[in-house]
C-alpha cells in the first residue's frame, strides 16, 4: 500500500488516482503535503496548488471533482427511507451499498429486513452528523 500525494490516505500500490480526493498519482505536486494551507488543494490534473473552493484549475482548465461528505438531507433521506421502505432495502440502495440492498430485497418476505430497517432508521435519525458520516453513510449493516 502507498499513500496519496495529496490527502495522505492509504491507496493501492498500482492506483493512478486517489479514491478519496481524486488526485492523479502520476504527477508531481508543487511542494509537499505539509506546505499546503488548510484552504488549498492540488489540481487533480496538473498538480498546481489552487484554492480549495476552485471548481476549475486556473492553470490547466480542468474541472475539479467535488469531494464532500454527506449532507444533513442525506442523513434524513436515508433515515426516512429506512423507516418506510427498510424492508425492501431502499436505504441501502440510496447509500450506495448494492450488496446489502439486494440482500434486503431477497429476504423482505421474512420481515427481518423490515425490523433491521426500522432500527437503522432510528439510529440514523438520532445520530449527529459526524456519527452518521462515520458509521452509517456507507450503508453498512447497523453501522460500523
Amino acid at each position: 500500500m502507498k499513500y496519496c500525494i495529496n490527502c495522505g490516505e492509504q491507496i493501492a500500490d498500482d492506483a493512478e488516482v486517489c479514491t478519496n480526493c481524486g488526485v492523479n498519482q502520476t504527477i508531481s505536486l508543487e511542494g509537499s503535503y505539509d506546505e499546503r494551507a488548510e484552504n488549498e488543494k492540488y489540481c487533480v490534473e496538473c498538480g498546481t496548488l489552487i484554492a480549495k473552493q476552485a471548481e476549475i484549475c486556473p492553470d490547466c482548465g480542468v474541472r475539479q471533482p467535488s469531494v464532500q461528505g454527506p449532507t444533513d438531507s442525506d442523513k434524513i433521506a436515508a433515515g426516512v427511507l429506512a423507516l418506510l421502505l427498510g424492508g425492501l432495502g431502499a436505504h441501502k440502495f440510496y447509500q450506495g451499498n448494492m450488496k446489502l440492498g439486494v440482500l434486503y430485497l431477497c429476504f423482505f418476505w421474512t420481515g427481518i429486513p423490515a425490523v433491521l430497517g426500522l432500527v437503522e432508521g432510528i439510529l440514523m435519525l438520532i445520530a449527529d452528523d459526524t456519527e452518521y458520516e462515520e458509521k452509517y453513510a456507507d450503508g453498512s449493516l447497523l453501522g460500523r
